[in-house]
């Protein structure tokens, strides 16, 4: 396969032959790769798991995180069609302290140049009460 070394594959399916089972190993990871061209960001993007469960679990993953990023996406005006890695680094790698009180959850964001952007998206307010944190709430603050 391309590699110095030999490659085990493990089955459990008798009846299918080792070119079946090489075929479907590359089908599944050019599909893997289209998944994580198409991501370009999340550290699932590397979807390299000959266990099933763990590919399953990886796609659907990367899936949801990248729903993630569109959402916010669409609630940060100007930045509708940025990418997640952008987004990522502008919105969501950023320094703050977060408070849990008897009321809520209150997350004081530090300086950054992009807060007002956040504080006009009003995302707390769209945040339904935690369940499992006796239906507190999330409230932020920025400088």
């Amino acid at each position: 396969m391309g590699r110095e070394r030999y490659t085990l594959i493990l089955s459990n399916n008798f009846a299918a032959t080792p070119r079946d089972l090489v075929m479907r190993y590359a089908s599944r990871n050019g599909i893997e790769d289209g998944l994580g061209i198409s991501v370009n960001f999340f550290h699932l993007d590397c979807l390299a798991s000959e266990v099933r469960l763990n590919v399953d679990l990886d796609v659907a993953l990367t899936v949801i995180a990248n729903g993630c990023y569109r959402w916010l996406a669409s609630k940060l005006k100007g930045f509708e069609k940025a990418k997640p890695k952008e987004l990522y680094r502008k919105f969501v790698e950023t320094s703050g302290r977060v408070d849990i009180g008897s009321e809520g959850i209150q997350i004081h964001f530090d300086r950054r140049a992009h807060n007002p952007i956040l504080r006009e998206a009003k995302l707390e307010r769209a945040c339904p009460p935690i369940p499992w944190l006796p239906a507190r709430r999330l409230e932020f603050s920025y400088p």
